[in-house]
């Protein structure tokens, strides 16, 4: 590979797989002005960027949870681009999990390492490179470039706690948490870190939750899927194919992704809510309201969809007896 155009702003996104990630690297193709290093979990993916035989899109194989494979995205990047990194968007991310009582403490760990650890492992490898675009901008030739960003998609999750999500909400959460940090301790160096939180949106990730929960299901004790009854599982798949169903277009984030990344004064909001007119509001009500409020209409939820436990004592199993 050559080096960077210095014309053209230097984009890193990770999870270029499928989902949101692929399709902001196509938007941004497709729009010019940048040279992005689309990462991917698997080589498929890979060759399937090269295929395009564009200087403008740069596929790299990287596992986020692995440092080897982030360390050589950097020395590539630092070796190709000396002008600097513009902008990051972590994107890379999973769902796994379910309730509780059928997660498995491996779940829990892998879902940290890919949602949480993986924004630490990527942001720490990319830090010097935004640092010397950020200092570019104090040179005579450099007054009109954008201002460095260092973007990621998180989730409402990162805000609320919905059932049946809890490694992930705690993922999220743990995001959010560390970029509200990192957007004051990078401002010296004018790098304004976003996140963008997405309600459901129609992405793979989505559509499989329901597969998920079935697999963690199948997998618990025979014991655990007494308390919860036969019907539950049932219960569990309608709620999560409705809530696909009535996800949002994935669109509206690429589009509100991609906004912040071509936005010349940088990214200003710390947040970037994406979703249905009403979920802002309803996030703000569970920020605001008493918990027990929140948690009886969850329940109320949870009991009119067939997602709650039909004997969670074993009393009915045991007077069989």
């Amino acid at each position: 590979m050559t080096l960077t155009n210095s014309a053209n702003l230097v984009v890193v996104i990770t999870g270029c797989d499928t989902g949101f990630g692929s399709e902001i690297v196509q938007e941004l193709y497709q729009r010019g002005g940048y040279t992005v290093y689309a990462t991917c979990l698997t080589d498929k993916a890979v060759e399937t960027y090269k295929a395009k035989q564009s200087s403008r899109i740069r596929a790299v194989q990287v596992d986020v949870t692995n440092q080897s494979d982030v360390n050589r995205l950097r020395a590539q990047i630092e070796a190709e681009c000396p002008q600097g990194v513009y902008c990051v968007l972590n994107n890379a991310g999973i769902y796994a999990g379910g309730f509780f009582d059928f997660a498995s403490e491996d779940s829990f760990q892998k879902i940290m390492d890919v949602n949480y650890m993986g924004i630490i492992r990527i942001t720490k490898a990319m830090l010097p490179s935004l640092r010397i675009y950020a200092k570019s901008r104090h040179s005579p030739q450099g007054k009109r470039l954008p201002r460095a960003r260092l973007l990621s998609i998180t989730s409402i999750a990162g805000r609320a706690n919905p059932p049946a999500h809890g490694g992930y909400n705690a993922s999220k959460h743990a995001a959010e948490s560390i970029l509200d940090t990192l957007r004051v301790e990078l401002s010296p160096w004018e790098i304004d870190v976003s996140m963008l939180e997405p309600f459901y949106a129609k992405t793979p990730l989505v559509a499989s939750a329901h597969t998920v929960l079935e697999r963690v299901w199948k997998e618990s004790s025979v014991e655990t899927q007494k308390m919860y009854g036969p019907d539950f599982i049932q219960g569990v798949r309608n709620h999560s194919k409705q809530l696909y169903d009535q996800s949002m277009p994935s669109k509206w984030v690429v589009d509100a992704a991609v906004n912040a990344i071509r936005k010349q004064n940088g990214a200003a909001k710390a947040r970037y809510l994406i979703g249905f007119w009403w979920v802002g509001t309803m996030i703000r009500l569970q920020e605001t309201l008493p918990s027990w409020i929140i948690d009886f209409f969850i329940k109320r939820i949870m009991k009119s969809v067939g997602a709650w436990p039909s004997d969670p004592f074993l009393i009915k199993d045991s007077q069989r007896k």
